[in-house]
């Protein structure tokens, strides 16, 4: 019997990803480092929003798909991996970007404010979730 239960356990937890499974995309965004409190905001494939492990809210799939065009309209996917602005003190925290695609997956960090196209796509992010870090 209990190889039985084992069994059943062991297919259904196989198949549970590829029952719930959210083909999209996700971001995730927030700061860290510097002399401020850090902050992690991540928007799963499914719109679940989660601020620093914390549920805040859902977003729709056409909210998703916005935001990627944000990202796509500002080429994000050709920013540099790392934007340090002219003049910018150690003690400022770094903001950073990730955006997901189901073929692409990059990250971008930038400290100060200087890369405008950075900033689009931060905002747009920070606006869908209803706040600004």
């Amino acid at each position: 019997m209990n190889v039985l239960a084992v069994a059943l356990v062991a297919s259904a937890l196989l198949a549970a990803p590829a029952a719930t499974a959210t083909t999209g995309p996700s971001f995730a965004f927030g700061r860290a480092g510097g002399n401020i409190v850090p902050a992690s905001v991540v928007i799963a494939a499914n719109g679940r929003v989660t601020v620093n492990g914390q549920y805040r809210r859902m977003l729709s799939r056409a909210r998703l798909q916005a935001l990627l065009e944000v990202a796509l309209a500002q080429r994000f996917f050709a920013l540099p991996r790392k934007i340090v602005c002219p003049n910018q003190l150690p003690d400022f925290a770094t903001l950073y970007v990730t955006v997901r695609t189901g073929t692409r997956a990059r990250t971008v960090t930038q400290r100060g404010n200087c890369n405008k196209r950075f900033i689009r796509v931060y905002d747009a992010l920070s606006s869908a979730m209803g706040s600004t870090l």
